[in-house]
């Protein structure tokens, strides 16, 4: 046997101001990877598209102790009985959640040397910094094996330490059920606004579409950021090859040259029904692949939001 190389789960030089990927993955520190991303996106795009992650909305919430008495709204509170404090555009800022599978898939590492996780792990970061440098709220959904670990959405700066502490901290190992992390968290959001979710989705996507609608149902925005390595998109070996499934005990030896041509028009098969059921479920979806510059992607994709 030639070669051996472990593959994800259920799978079928800096140019420019770029950071290259495995040059952003020396940096050893998440909080200063995040800093060269959001400078190289600040560097890279117009102010309005940094703003295209947010969806501003106008909306009532309940009173709670502390709001001022001059913002409830008085006629609301004679046809309901309740109190009800008036938020306006100008003032409501966003609250998002950032989904990260940490499933052990995402410890793939293809010939680029930047695994799927370390690549989520810093595209979370940077998204996290960007959005409280805007004043936004921020919170993170770590999906691993058993129930998903939540920190609630935060505007203060100093809960960026929060979100990267739970990054660094993170392994990822066994599987993950998205469908049932995105419905668990979608049961215990009271106030809409933005959802991220970042994955290498390998997984069946009729049930990443249920995930899906849970969260659209509750009004939110949808934003699916799928990762995926180089190797698993072109399933590029030359040698006779042992396979090993990360997430179970199968395994498969075989001549990569045999199959690439049935495996390549599967993945494209799978990346089709993914692109569909993200966008039937109200979801703006994205193909980040490992390799690409993480700023220079998130350009790219923040660019075509906004427009």
């Amino acid at each position: 046997m030639d070669a051996s190389v472990s593959l994800p789960h259920g799978a079928p030089g800096r140019p420019g101001r770029y950071f290259d990927p495995v040059v952003l993955a020396r940096i050893s520190n998440l909080t200063l990877r995040a800093r060269h991303v959001v400078e190289g996106l600040m560097a890279g795009l117009h102010r309005s598209s940094l703003r295209g992650l947010s969806v501003e909305f106008s909306e009532h919430r309940a009173y709670a102790p502390g709001d001022e008495l001059r913002r409830i709204d008085w006629k609301l509170f004679g046809r309901q009985d309740r109190y009800f404090v008036k938020e306006y555009e100008a003032e409501t800022n966003l609250r998002a959640h950032l989904f990260v599978d940490a499933s052990a898939s995402m410890a793939y590492a293809g010939a680029g040397g930047v695994s799927k996780f370390d690549y989520a792990a810093t595209l979370a970061a940077s998204l996290a910094y960007l959005m409280l440098l805007q004043r936004d709220a921020v919170g993170l959904v770590l999906m691993g094996p058993g129930a998903p670990r939540v920190l609630a959405p935060r505007s203060q700066p100093h809960h960026l330490h929060a979100i990267i502490a739970e990054l660094e901290a993170a392994r990822p190992g066994g599987a993950t059920d998205v469908r049932a992390a995105l419905a668990e968290v979608a049961g215990g959001l009271h106030r809409r606004g933005l959802c991220i979710l970042i994955s290498d989705l390998l997984d069946d996507p009729a049930g990443l579409a249920l995930g899906l609608r849970h969260l659209h149902h509750r009004k939110n925005d949808l934003m699916v950021l799928h990762l995926a390595d180089r190797d698993e998109l072109e399933l590029p070996f030359s040698k006779t090859t042992l396979f090993r499934d990360t997430e179970s005990a199968a395994q498969l030896t075989t001549d990569p040259r045999e199959i690439r041509g049935e495996y390549r028009a599967a993945l494209q098969e799978h990346l089709r029904e993914v692109r569909e059921e993200c966008r039937g479920g109200g979801a703006d979806y994205e193909l980040f692949v490992t390799d690409e510059p993480l700023d220079r992607a998130l350009v790219r994709y923040l660019a075509r939001r906004e427009g």
